[in-house]
């Protein structure tokens, strides 16, 4: 069990590092494939007003993948020679239209063209609207990740430092694009060679969607879990193509970063994951003291830096 305590700063440092420590030998002693780290914030999470209010700068390009108008990608170029590295941004909401798509995370955008990265963001068709759910949400964001072979020679980016990014259903989403090259052969998701990432930040990702399952009426509404997978959801194979629990990943390199204030998606999400895969995949959990679901996605704030910090590791490794 890990308690959250709010001690003085030197003692946090000796606290941060004794549990990195236990967790170290815990790990090698138990075969498992987590580490822990706590950060912390100084000041109370940002709320949904505050996060509403930030300033969303326009993006260099929207590339349209399809005929709706949530299958488009915002494209930021950082004003440099290049070519870039490559954040391939995954916006949550729970898998709803009825809360904003890929528009929400367009501050990130700037944020990241400004350090030299570029970003691609994808909208992608909701769960309860036309066309989304089960197969095609799924469906289209594997279109517009393998669409980026064909842009990155005329946008300069450098496809072999991508990292797939996302927030909250979006992290879902990004875990899942890190195992489609597992996805069997007759599931309606898979695809020939599709494009694949080996490093996934996740920041409030949801990674075990069989066990966060119970939650998403109650968070997201009705309907949305049964549109999310091909059957019901007491079938058995229900989460076989849908879950990154079930799917793993290849050889990938994953941090979840979970804020530890956040009532929505709680760091306990990220653990249950990190379990699940912990016998063919390295995991690494990040836990924000502090932090609640949104400081993970606004600049400014100590979440976000953490999450920074990690995506730039990501792309150098």
């Amino acid at each position: 069990m890990i308690s959250t305590i709010h001690p003085s700063a030197s003692l946090r440092f000796r606290l941060a590092a004794s549990l990195l420590m236990a967790t170290s030998l815990f790990s090698a002693s138990a075969h498992t494939s987590e580490a822990i780290a706590i950060s912390w914030a100084s000041t109370d999470p940002i709320g949904i007003p505050a996060f509403m209010a930030i300033e969303r700068p326009k993006p260099t390009v929207e590339i349209p993948y399809g005929s709706e108008a949530a299958q488009t990608i915002d494209l930021f170029v950082p004003d440099q020679n290049g070519p870039f590295p490559v954040v391939v941004l995954i916006h949550g909401g729970c898998w709803s239209a009825k809360t904003a798509g890929r528009e929400q995370l367009r501050h990130l955008g700037a944020d990241l063209a400004k350090r030299g990265i570029a970003v691609w963001s994808i909208g992608y068709r909701r769960a309860d609207e036309a066309g989304g759910g089960y197969p095609g949400t799924y469906q289209d964001v594997a279109t517009a990740i393998d669409l980026l072979r064909e842009e990155a020679p005329r946008y300069r980016l450098d496809l072999s430092h991508t990292v797939l990014v996302g927030h909250s259903a979006g992290g879902h989403l990004a875990l899942w694009a890190a195992g489609r090259d597992r996805l069997s052969d007759t599931s309606r998701l898979h695809v020939a060679k599709p494009f694949v990432p080996q490093r996934v930040v996740a920041l409030a990702g949801v990674g075990n969607l069989k066990t966060f399952s119970p939650l998403i009426p109650e968070i997201c509404g009705q309907g949305i879990l049964e549109n999310l997978v091909a059957a019901s959801t007491t079938d058995p194979d229900a989460f076989a193509d849908t879950s990154p629990s079930v799917l793993g990943a290849s050889d990938a390199r994953v941090v979840m970063i979970s804020g530890v204030l956040d009532r929505l998606v709680p760091p306990y999400v990220a653990h249950d994951y990190a379990i699940s895969v912990r016998s063919h995949l390295k995991v690494e959990l990040v836990n924000v003291e502090g932090a609640g679901h949104f400081d993970l996605v606004t600049t400014g704030r100590r979440g976000w830096e953490i999450a920074l910090a990690n995506i730039e590791s990501a792309l150098a490794w």
